[in-house]
């Protein structure tokens, strides 16, 4: 299923994508790591920055583009 999504990302040239499943943050086409701590973790992406809030956060698996976010996520917010 995970494989149909990343082919419509590519072929739609979307901007950012954000999967969230089992405990889990998956984003595609972030920008830069900007705060990384074990209950806040905050992304920069084209437009905006993602602000992830929760325990236990940690980077699972990490790419030049692409991020894993594991742990208890309580609150995921969007600021420009």
């Amino acid at each position: 299923m995970r494989i149909i999504k990343n082919l419509q990302n590519f072929l739609l040239d979307q901007d950012y994508y954000i999967d969230i499943f089992n405990n889990c943050l998956h984003v595609y086409y972030y920008q830069e790591l900007l705060t990384l701590t074990p209950t806040l973790i905050s992304l920069k992406l084209k437009e905006f920055t993602l602000i992830i809030e929760g325990t236990d956060l940690i980077i699972s698996s990490m790419d030049n583009h692409e991020i894993l976010i594991k742990g208890i996520i309580n609150n995921m917010r969007f600021e420009r």
